[in-house]
This record gives structure tokens, C-alpha cells and sequence, in this order.
């Protein structure tokens, strides 16, 4: 076999010819000059369209200049190093899209819907290989949270990692038997550990030759900066739109497309929550500011080694919001780099003889692209059943995805295990209110309700069961 690879490699021409002449990535900064209110962004690629040249929209990609800030109603922050760790996004930068649409040649080919996020955090979980995930981790910001790691605070509990359903837990342990399920490793979050180490650089906490703070960004890694009421952390998501939709996976290079995007996303939203005047528990009920429901970001346990270490001596209130360019919670506070979001666009200049070869072999090509349709259900009761006309118009149906969360009217009360778990006494008296969805506690949507059962499942499409 090596002899015969020998010869074939010895007698194969070395082509000289190159199918494209140039390659490069140009940017266009998105429309809305550096305002952001309500989270859109929207992208106008007129520009791209008038280049005269090919687009790969397949390896084009988003970047979005975030602000995370974690904000104390008293000077208590800042007591520690520890601080850099008192927050992190949750499990991708994908989880920033609550919807988006997309026009061609001025025909909407991809319509806005809700929770879209949902359906792409459920095709990176199935569909990307243990190295994709690992390549690309510190690009996308993604890492599988644990599932053994859900724990519930509810109400009269000792509430040092948050309130209702908790996964924000990062101190490591070694696994011993001894300290049972739970009581070690087991206990750790460490998708979000990993996130942190890519997020929580702080120059100040290390060696003095790195504590300039105007040089992380400027090559692209994100940090965090503290003071005694301020945690701080700014971070550049790059969000390739191949995993936005299957539209921009399946476009072949293209000349002369015009294309408009608008994003819906979950940004400039804020939660409050109270802690204890000792500064080592939460105080609920807590709440959360977000004009889609989800909050993208998620918050440390309390008290020393959980990550968020407040001054003790007065109780206070925390805030920690998400902002596109600059803090929902004080306009001050503005991306150090970026003030605008861009589309890094893939473009080619191909040779001649290629081009023509190419628009022979391909003057129009048909594209088959999921398009995903979104119907909540709220306030589904424990043992209860639920019959829901999804829609009476969908054709070509190719996938139902379920995503089960636990519903914001008991998420906080009672005990998870208590049989007085969904009583409306005690929902009105101790509930937060805010679904696991818009918790900075939960680690959903990046995963769903643990225990959720459902049974006696049945799916009928024209009238006809797929399911005894």
C-alpha cells in the first residue's frame, strides 16, 4: 500500500490554478448607531451586496459587544479578588438570540419567533462532536452545563446559591463516596466553571506585568474589572450565523444578494434581588426586568469560595443586567473596544474560468432550509393534562421539540419535594415569581426541568395518531 501511495502521489499533476483569486473578511456595522433599547440589532447588507463579490455566508459570523454588570445599592462589593467570578453568561452566546428575521432581495424568507434560542441550543447538544464543542468553547462561549448539578432553594432554606431552581455552583471538590450524591464534584457546575475561565479575567488580581486593563480586549479576550459597587465584565460574542439558522448553512456563495437581518435579542434586561445583612444568603421574593422572559447571564452563590463575596454590616440590594455596547443599569458604563455590532461577512473573488464554470454548472439552485415555528404553554399543573392545537397550517412538519421548564408561579416556594409544592398558598405567600428561564440562578434554557415526566404522550397530524 505505501508503494502504490508513493507512485499515485509521483504521478498526480500539481495544479497551478487557484478557483479564487482572493479570500477575505470584511465587516458592516449594524444600524442602529450604537442604540440599543429594546435588544434589536438590525443588520442592512447593502454594502455586501453592491461589493461585486462572492458571499460564504457558511463561515460569516455576529459579534456583539456585551456588558455584564453586576451592580451593589451600597459600597459592598469589591471586598475580594473572588469577585471576578460573581457572574458568567449562560451556556453559549446563542442563548443572546430570542428571535430574528431574515430578508432576501426584500422577500422575508425566515419570519421572527420566539425562543429560538431553544431550538439552536438543542441542535449544538445533539449535533456537535465532543472536539467541535472543545474547538470552539472559548469562541461561542459554549459548554454543556452539568445536570447533576440542579439543586432547588426553596422557601425558609438556607438560600447561599440563589432561590428556586439553582445550577450557578462553581467551587470544586474532589469526589469522595463519603460525602454523598451531591455533597462533592457532583455539586459543580462545570460547563460554567469552564465559561468563567474564558470570561473572568481580571488584570488587577494577577502578576503587576498584566494589570494594564486596556490590553485584553484589544486581541479579542474578555475580562472583568471590580470596585465597591461594581463587577464588571465586557465580552465580545461571535456568533457564526450557521448556527443561527439552517438558511445561512445551506446558502451556496453568492454575488449581488442583498440581505437584511433583524435580531430580536435577550439583552438589556436586569434581575434585583436582596441578601441578608451578614452578606452570605439571598433574600427573596427576586425580580427580573426582560421584555422576552430569558435572561442570558446567571449569578454566583453567596458568601466566601461560591464566587460573590459582598461586605458584611448592611443588607443591600444586588442588580446584574445585560447590555448590547454599554450597562442596562447605568449608561456610564460602555464596552471599552466596540460600540457597535458587526457582520463579518466571508467574501471571495473568484478566478474567471471558475466563475464561469461555476454559474454554468449552477445559474439557480433550490435551497431546503428548517424553518421553526414556537407555541408556549404556561402553567401546566402537576398530574395535569394538556391538549394544545399547535397550528392548523404547517406543512411538511419534520421535528417536534418539547423544552419543559418549571413554571415562574411555584419557582421559589415551598420544597421541591414537599406535597404542598404547587398549592396556591403557597405560591402567593414565598414564590419569586420569575421562571427558571429569567432566573440568573437557573441554568436554563440551557437545560430543562429535572424529574419532568411525561407520559401518555400523543401527537396527532391531520387528524391521524403517530402515537398508541
Amino acid at each position: 500500500m505505501a508503494d502504490e501511495q508513493t507512485f499515485h502521489q509521483s504521478t498526480t499533476l500539481q495544479e497551478t490554478e487557484f478557483e479564487f483569486s482572493s479570500r477575505q473578511f470584511t465587516y458592516i456595522a449594524d444600524s442602529n448607531n450604537g442604540a440599543y433599547p429594546n435588544g434589536q440589532i438590525v443588520i442592512d447588507g447593502a454594502s455586501l451586496s453592491n461589493s461585486g463579490k462572492y458571499v460564504d455566508f457558511t463561515q460569516s459570523y455576529l459579534t456583539v459587544p456585551l456588558v455584564l454588570h453586576t451592580n451593589f445599592s451600597t459600597a459592598n462589593g469589591g471586598a475580594t479578588r473572588e469577585n471576578a467570578f460573581a457572574h458568567s453568561l449562560k451556556n453559549g452566546f446563542h442563548q443572546l438570540i430570542n428571535s430574528l428575521s431574515v430578508e432576501i432581495t426584500n422577500n422575508q424568507v425566515v419570519n421572527l419567533t420566539n425562543f429560538s434560542n431553544l431550538d439552536i441550543n438543542y441542535k449544538l447538544l445533539t449535533s456537535m462532536s465532543f472536539e467541535d464543542a472543545k474547538n470552539l468553547e472559548s469562541t461561542i462561549g459554549f459548554t454543556k452545563d452539568n445536570a447533576e448539578s440542579i439543586s432547588y432553594v426553596g422557601a425558609g432554606a438556607n438560600n447561599m446559591l440563589g432561590i428556586g431552581e439553582c445550577n450557578n455552583g462553581i467551587t470544586d471538590a474532589n469526589f469522595t463516596p463519603a460525602s454523598y450524591w451531591g455533597g462533592s464534584k457532583m455539586a459543580v457546575n462545570q460547563g460554567r466553571q469552564q465559561r468563567m475561565y474564558n470570561t473572568s479575567f481580571d488584570c488587577a488580581g494577577i502578576a503587576s506585568s498584566w494589570t494594564d486593563v486596556t490590553k485584553p480586549l484589544t486581541v479579542g479576550k474578555s475580562y472583568t474589572t471590580q470596585s465597591t459597587t461594581d463587577i464588571v465584565t465586557y465580552i465580545v460574542a461571535t456568533i457564526p450565523l450557521r448556527f443561527l439558522h439552517s438558511l445561512f448553512a445551506k446558502m451556496p456563495l453568492a454575488k449581488g444578494v442583498y440581505m437584511r437581518l433583524i435580531i430580536n435579542t435577550n439583552t438589556q434586561c436586569i434581575t434585583t434581588v436582596g441578601t441578608s445583612a451578614a452578606g452570605v444568603q439571598f433574600v427573596g421574593p427576586f425580580s427580573t426586568s426582560s421584555q422576552n422572559n430569558v435572561v442570558p447571564y446567571m449569578l454566583s452563590g453567596i458568601a466566601t469560595g461560591n464566587g460573590l463575596v459582598p461586605s458584611t454590616g448592611g443588607a443591600t440590594t444586588i442588580k446584574i443586567g445585560l447590555g448590547i455596547a454599554r450597562s442596562p443599569i447605568t449608561s456610564t458604563l460602555t464596552h471599552t473596544v466596540m460600540q457597535q455590532c458587526r457582520l463579518y461577512a466571508c467574501v471571495y473573488e473568484m478566478s474567471p474560468i471558475y466563475e464561469e464554470r461555476y454559474l454554468t454548472a449552477f445559474p439557480t439552485k433550490k435551497i431546503l432550509y428548517n424553518d421553526i415555528l414556537s407555541f408556549p404553554i404556561y402553567n401546566v399543573g402537576a398530574g395535569n393534562s394538556v391538549s394544545q392545537i399547535l397550528t392548523n397550517g404547517i406543512s411538511r412538519a419534520r421535528y417536534l421539540l418539547i423544552c419543559p421548564y418549571l413554571s415562574g408561579t411555584i419557582n421559589g416556594s415551598g420544597s421541591a419535594k414537599d406535597s404542598t409544592f404547587a398549592q396556591t398558598a403557597v405560591i402567593t405567600n414565598v414564590s419569586s415569581g420569575v421562571s427558571p428561564l429569567a432566573s440568573p440562578f437557573s441554568s436554563a434554557p440551557g437545560t430543562t426541568a429535572p424529574y419532568n415526566q411525561v407520559s401518555n404522550f400523543n401527537v396527532l397530524v391531520s387528524g391521524s395518531s403517530l402515537y398508541q
